[in-house]
């Protein structure tokens, strides 16, 4: 019956009359670590019971949590959750063995809020981030200051991140085979170094449509997804993706589930 009855039953313990508005989610909160087998609790690099494990807390240490998103469902100590808490260094720890006095999330969702756009994968996968915007190396110039790069194996699935026309789609010399999407007032999304497109310029696409695959074209030095928002006509950089599941913070080594789809 989970932390909710715990929570409670130690008011009535204590004597006290209090309304707690359960479910209520406010910024960074500082929670238990609650093992039943004592162990550490893992803490992964993307909210899935697969990703890399990147550090432990000790069995009933006290951890910050800032954010939330929707990831692998785990069995906890109350039932089944799909709620993952993001720490200030970016890890990630279910929820299912936090002890947060509620059975909803405490914190905001990672979200940043009210994005238009979606991550360009399909629902459900996640990809590690390994570039993010302003980073150097190949991202602090005027064509990629916003942009964020992806690891994806060749043939990977790109979707849309916003439904638009396609303004581009082809062969550039530094992005390889390339796609743009037109959302209006000279404003793309930008897919870049694909390993091949299945659309075509003047096509319209919907949110979540698959418009090609990953790859390695263009100047790379391995696979992945470049992923901008651009100025159509010059594919000058114009501003961060602002997304339903990140915002504008796509913090390096992360791996965000997408809800594209």
């Amino acid at each position: 019956m989970r932390r909710v009855l715990r929570a409670g039953l130690v008011l009535l313990l204590a004597g006290l009359v209090a309304l707690v508005p359960f479910g209520i989610a406010h910024a960074n909160a500082l929670v238990t670590v609650s093992v039943p087998n004592g162990l550490p609790l893992n803490v992964r690099s993307a909210p899935s019971v697969n990703a890399g494990v990147v550090a432990s807390l000790p069995n009933g240490s006290q951890v910050t949590i800032t954010c939330h998103t929707r990831g692998d469902a785990v069995d906890g100590i109350g039932g089944v959750t799909d709620v993952w808490n993001q720490l200030p260094d970016g890890g990630w720890v279910t929820d299912g063995f936090l002890e947060t006095g509620s059975n909803a999330p405490v914190v905001p969702a990672c979200s940043g809020g009210g994005g238009e756009f979606k991550l360009p994968y399909p629902a459900g996968s996640a990809y590690t981030i390994t570039q993010t915007p302003g980073s150097g190396f190949s991202h602090d110039d005027d064509y990629n200051r916003h942009a964020v790069d992806f690891g994806m194996p060749t043939g990977t699935p790109v979707v849309a991140s916003a439904g638009g026309t396609v303004y581009f789609e082809g062969w550039t010399n530094g992005g390889g085979i390339m796609a743009l999407i037109d959302h209006g007032n000279n404003r793309c999304s930008q897919y870049a170094h694909l390993n091949t497109t299945i659309i075509n310029a003047g096509d319209w696409v919907a949110q979540g449509q698959q418009i090609g695959t990953s790859g390695a074209t263009g100047n790379v030095t391995g696979p992945h997804l470049h992923w901008n928002i651009v100025y159509c006509d010059s594919q000058i950089s114009r501003e961060i993706p602002n997304s339903v599941e990140m915002g504008t913070n796509y913090p390096t080594g992360t791996a965000p589930v997408s809800q594209n789809g």
